[in-house]
């Protein structure tokens, strides 16, 4: 495969995905599929990163301390998105009664996130964190959609089994976003030897968090 072939089946994969339809690549088997899924995955990775290097630029966040933020949310949106392929795969195990292939959850899995390379957008202005919530809501359909094939099960099972994770996803946001918020100020304090803060709140949001230097209030 060439890279020129890989990209076109990289972004159109995508366009099916988008279109809730299952793309040709799958039909090729999982191994085959998992360059074209991991190409999505990556392209959505780097819009994503884009529309926040965008929001902390916006909003003069340079250097250290936009390479710590990004660090941190590529961290966060990692091992998020980890456990809530762990709990897709527990489901599907649970549905199909063992009759699932792993490696072919996981390429379903990456193909799901396809809207997300639109994630470029949340940089705009009051409208960010809506679109950012939008996106999360297609995936969510998308994710459905492409159970319903792979695994051949109704699409009430799908979407049970594609709420219910985005439902654990949500509960491992709230519980995780306080302990990151106070590792990861205490670690660029140590590093830095400034007062930093992230605030829970801005996690949860899905916004783009970074240690900001907490201003001392003026008299």
């Amino acid at each position: 495969m060439t890279v020129v072939d890989w990209w076109a089946q990289v972004l159109g994969a995508a366009g099916d995905v988008w279109a809730l339809r299952a793309p040709e690549v799958l039909e090729l088997g999982p191994r085959a599929s998992i360059p074209v899924a991991a190409g999505v995955a990556v392209l959505a990775g780097i819009a994503t990163m884009i529309g926040h290097t965008v929001v902390f630029a916006i909003n003069r966040v340079t250097g250290l301390r936009m390479a710590a933020g990004m660090a941190l949310g590529a961290l966060y949106l990692t091992v998020l998105r980890s456990l809530t392929a762990v709990v897709i795969a527990l489901l599907a195990l649970t549905v199909t009664r063992g009759a699932v292939d792993g490696e072919l959850l996981a390429v379903v899995y990456l193909l799901a996130v396809a809207p997300h390379l639109l994630a470029f957008l949340v940089f705009i202005p009051h409208f960010g964190l809506v679109i950012g919530r939008l996106l999360e809501v297609w995936t969510l359909v998308c994710l459905a959609a492409l159970l319903v094939h792979v695994l051949a099960i109704g699409r009430l099972p799908a979407v049970a089994i594609a709420g219910a994770a985005w439902l654990t996803g949500q509960l491992l946001s709230h519980l995780l976003a306080k302990p990151l918020a106070v590792v990861s100020s205490r670690a660029w304090s140590m590093a830095t030897g400034r007062d930093t803060f992230i605030t829970s709140q801005d996690i949860l949001a899905g916004a783009p968090f970074v240690p900001l230097q907490r201003e001392e209030p003026t008299t």
